[in-house]
This record gives structure tokens, sequence and C-alpha cells, in this order.
């Protein structure tokens, strides 16, 4: 069993669903396998993690996903689809040094496409690895 997850995304109605689906095989989850938080302009619209995201991470997930979208994101406008994938990247190396037990994926949807811009993995689990309760 690959475990539990959590997604933090843009609710533009063009990509929420894409971008599940791809986190969905990237870490081989169901659609029932992981919360979602979302709004527009997507993970790299908060600028400290959320309630939503601790209350995942602290049950146990092992894939967190931070993704946004290009193709004019009406929570960044006027940024280039390069500065939004830059801002996904960010995104992922922050989150990834809060929360650094579980997989983390960066995803970037343009063009009707969603790509992986960044996986980071969790370190390997010893002995010392465990989360607080």
């Amino acid at each position: 069993m690959p475990g539990l997850g959590f997604i933090q995304l843009c609710s533009d109605r063009r990509f929420h669903t894409k971008v599940m689906k791809a986190f969905e095989g990237t870490a081989g989850l169901g659609s029932d396998g992981y919360w979602i938080e979302a709004r527009p302009g997507g993970a790299p619209s908060w600028a400290a993690s959320t309630d939503a995201a601790r209350l995942a991470y602290d049950e146990g997930v092992a894939h967190m996903a931070w993704a946004a979208h290009g193709d004019e994101c009406g929570g960044f406008p006027g940024l280039s689809n390069a500065d939004l994938r830059e801002k996904v990247t960010e995104t992922v190396r922050q989150r990834a040094s809060e929360f650094p037990l579980a997989a983390h994926y960066g995803l970037f949807a343009f063009g009707g496409e969603v790509e992986l811009v960044l996986k980071i993995d969790p370190p390997r689990q010893g002995v010392s690895s465990q989360r607080a309760r």
C-alpha cells in the first residue's frame, strides 16, 4: 500500500481534475487516498504551511504534492508559465524542509498537460525518524 497523500493545488476548473489525476498516478494513490486543499494560485499562494497540510502530515501521509498551473492563473495575474513553474519548484523545496518524512511532488499544469517539475524523496527512515504526535 502506498500510504496516504495530501495535495495543495489551484481551484481553477480547467486544471484541478487533471492535476489530481496526475498526483494519483505519480504517487500510486486512489481518488480517496489523499486530502486536498485548493484556492486560486495553488500551492505557491500560501506563504506558509497550512493547518490542513499539518493535519495530513500528522496523520502520516507518505506523499505530498504542491501544484499550480500556467496559461493565465487568476491567483497570479500576468506571470508567465516559466515564473509560475519556478514558484512551484520553490514551494516544493520549502515544504519538503517543513515535512521531511514524506515524498514531495511539484506538479505544474499548462497546455492541457501536467508535468512533474520536481520530486524530493524523504531521507531513509531510521530509528530516529519519528513523527511528532
